[in-house]
């Protein structure tokens, strides 16, 4: 899959980056600016299901992802949003795969592997984890940003406990270290359409705004944002009948498509 050159170029200026050599630092920094402009949500997943007749027409590819993201502020959950930054990271020059891995669920989350100078680093946008990870096959990996100390642990099988601090669950997900053929990984995605896929019954939200991890989640009642940062959590109350409008003043996600999803999952009427 690919990207124009002028959309790519679009990409770049919308994370406020600009283009240069991979590298590590490089990778980084684009980690960081794509969970402060990209959110990890499922409103764009929900309102595509739900105005779209046939499963196979519904996942948005790279193009499309990055299309409503210039235009509406969205973003995806973990099969859309990997393959969507991925792909940006492959127009940059960067080399590496896509992985699928295990959580409470077997095969429920994905995550790209990046190879620069024959090091292979997890780039995960989506938990978010905030800093690329160096992956060693036999040794503990532990890396600190201002959110979490994190850690890769080694276990069996090409399998890797990815792990944070600062959080009552310590254990991410396994990392199950297998390359992905594209066509497969297109598989897994329009399959998380289907009826058993992730997060198409909730509307959850989830975004880096000015250091501080904010989530919103309609299954949570009464209706409220969460903001954690490594030493506090916030909390703000919002009304039923202002819900989207306030989740998209905070978000920067379009109102109409907000309200949509909403009306589809019956959280407001």
């Amino acid at each position: 899959m690919n990207l124009s050159p002028e959309l790519t170029s679009q990409i770049v200026s919308y994370l406020g980056c600009v283009r240069e050599e991979p590298s590590v630092r490089y990778l980084n920094r684009l980690i960081r600016a794509y969970i402060r402009h990209v959110p990890w949500e499922s409103v764009s997943r929900i309102v595509k299901r739900q105005t779209t007749s046939e499963i196979e027409l519904c996942p948005r590819w790279p193009d499309e992802f990055w299309q409503e993201a210039l235009e509406y502020g969205t973003g995806g959950t973990c099969f859309e949003n990997n393959l969507a930054f991925f792909t940006l990271l492959n127009e940059l020059g960067f080399d590496g795969y896509l992985t699928i891995n295990d959580m409470e669920n077997p095969a429920c989350h994905t995550a790209s592997i990046i190879t620069l100078n024959r090091q292979k680093y997890l780039a995960d946008i989506t938990i978010p984890i905030q800093c690329a990870l160096p992956i060693y096959t036999n040794q503990i990996t532990r890396r600190s940003n201002e959110f979490h100390h994190y850690t890769i642990r080694p276990e069996s099988n090409y399998r890797y406990a990815i792990e944070r601090s600062h959080h009552p669950k310590r254990r991410i997900f396994t990392l199950v270290d297998v390359p992905i053929p594209l066509e497969e990984y297109r598989n897994a995605v329009q399959k998380d359409y289907e009826e058993t896929g992730y997060f198409l019954d909730r509307v959850v939200i989830v975004k880096v705004i000015e250091d501080r991890l904010w989530c919103f989640s309609s299954v949570d009642t009464p209706f409220k944002l969460e903001g954690f940062d490594k030493t506090s959590k916030q909390e703000v109350m919002l009304e039923t009948n202002r819900l989207a409008k306030s989740l998209s003043e905070n978000f920067g996600i379009d109102e109409d498509k907000i309200a949509l999803a909403l009306l589809h999952k019956q959280v407001i009427r």
